[in-house]
């Protein structure tokens, strides 16, 4: 798309957006509260830039918390100032600006930081490569081995590090062998997708390894139900090792080896690990078993994560180049859907929303809707966007019943889109080495994802309610 033709196309998006929202504040009901007309008019401005993408995702999260400063806030906003309809703004309804600024504040937004600067370190000093290229030698004797060796190790260091460093790190390591096999052996597909798909699969498992499960965890915390660490792994390594065996035995399937195919030797490691390196290791090992022994100690998630990235600076393992090179942008855009979710609880929209028609669709029937819709949407826009937008809905859906268990149900789902280049970035990075086409991508990866849906669904009837904290 030429310069012209892609500017023209923003502009008549956030024209629409604009027009839109202000039809929708005034075709809202003069009865409803003013400042909850206002937020579903930010809501919708919010829906549809994050889908679009017409501007940066974490831009958009940025415009979202200076909307709801100037319209809903009353102590450093002009919310008191703005023309209202209807009785005007309530006093019990007055607002100050920090409510919104003090998301970025967020337990959960602590924890991924730390997760990112533990990840920057791993990344820097050549541990993931140097750990991943070794424990990926036993598989290389058998192409089922091979792809299930790909999909594990994947997921694994997914858990703990960003799924598209990950993906970077494990198509470096594979591509060796993969320009070694025969051209016309379609068994080379199933290599790189093992790549994106343990990546997706594999951020499921703890609460740091993808954006939707931090949202979906800060959404609960502000509800008063806290899951922790170890928790949410019992409920989710166990999902995340089903799917891997199936996204195995699929992509096995789809893109079988030729029978005379010989698996060529991965080279061996020759980088030694450095001090830093060795420290990086030493600082990652305690953070990750206090995360797991939360329950002995008491120490939160949040607080661990700040004190193995105090370690890793203070120690000189990460210099200021590498704190500025994490992804603050991906914190920017998980502060505006909390922002936003703040709003529509300080507004009372989740109130209002839990009184729609649509609350009568319960149980199974809203729990299926809820993973279908979070699948699709995920497929054409940012997962974490889905989350942001989908979960406060969900929560408003269920009030006031627990939605512990839908909310879990929705993030879970927001990273089992993995049909189209666009769904998640290893999906891109995977498409973008040119060994992969579009169609071998939507038909392995559309099967995965209804998989997916299926299981999903089977554990919220079967498998969640057995946890205690579930409810």
């Amino acid at each position: 798309m030429q310069p012209n033709q892609s500017n023209r196309k923003r502009a008549l998006i956030c024209l629409f957006t604009a027009v839109a929202a202000i039809a929708t504040y005034f075709l809202l009901p003069a009865s409803m509260d003013e400042l909850a007309r206002r937020t579903v008019a930010i809501f919708l401005v919010a829906a549809i830039f994050w889908a679009t993408e017409v501007l940066p995702l974490y831009a958009t999260s940025l415009c979202i918390v200076g909307m709801e400063i100037l319209f809903l806030a009353d102590k450093g906003g002009l919310a008191g100032l703005l023309p209202t309809r209807g009785e005007g703004i309530a006093a019990n309804q007055s607002l100050n600006y920090k409510v919104f600024l003090s998301s970025f504040s967020s337990p959960i937004i602590i924890l991924f930081m730390g997760g990112f600067l533990l990840s920057a370190a791993v990344t820097k000093h050549g541990l993931d490569r140097a750990i991943a290229s070794r424990i990926l030698r036993p598989f290389n004797h058998h192409p089922l081995m091979l792809v299930f060796g790909v999909l594990l190790i994947t997921a694994f260091f997914s858990m703990w590090m960003s799924n598209t460093a990950t993906t970077v790190m494990m198509l470096a390591i594979i591509s060796p062998l993969v320009r070694a096999l025969p051209a016309e052996d379609k068994f080379h597909r199933a290599v790189i997708l093992a790549v994106p798909f343990g990546a997706n699969i594999g951020g499921v498992g703890t609460p740091i390894g993808t954006p939707p499960n931090a949202v979906a965890l800060a959404a609960l915390n502000e509800f008063g139900h806290e899951i922790g660490f170890v928790d949410w792994m019992l409920m989710a390594v166990p999902l995340a090792s089903l799917l891997l065996v199936v996204a195995g035995l699929l992509l096995y399937r789809f893109f079988p080896p030729g029978k005379d195919l010989i698996l060529p030797p991965l080279e061996k490691p020759t980088e030694k690990i450095s001090t830093k390196g060795r420290w990086t290791l030493v600082i990652l090992a305690f953070a990750i078993l206090l995360w797991l022994t939360g329950k002995w100690h008491g120490l939160a998630p949040a607080a661990v994560a700040l004190l193995a990235a105090a370690a890793l600076t203070a120690l000189g393992v990460l210099r200021k180049h590498d704190v500025d090179s994490i992804d603050w942008n991906v914190l920017i855009l998980m502060w505006g859907g909390l922002s936003l979710g703040r709003a529509m609880e300080e507004t009372n929209l989740i109130g209002i929303i839990a009184d729609l028609p649509i609350k009568e669709l319960q149980g199974f029937g809203l729990a299926a809707a809820v993973v279908v819709l979070s699948v699709v949407l995920s497929t054409f826009m940012s997962n974490t966007a889905t989350a942001i937008v989908l979960i406060p809905m969900v929560i408003a859906l269920v009030k006031p019943d627990s939605p512990v268990q839908l909310v879990i149900l929705t993030a879970l789902a927001c990273s089992f889109a993995m049909a189209m280049p666009v769904s998640t970035p290893p999906n891109a990075i995977a498409f973008a080495t040119g060994k992969v086409p579009v169609s071998a991508l939507i038909r392995s990866g559309t099967l995965v994802s209804l998989i997916c849906i299926v299981v999903l669904l089977l554990g919220y009837q079967w498998v969640l309610p057995l946890f205690p904290w579930a409810y």
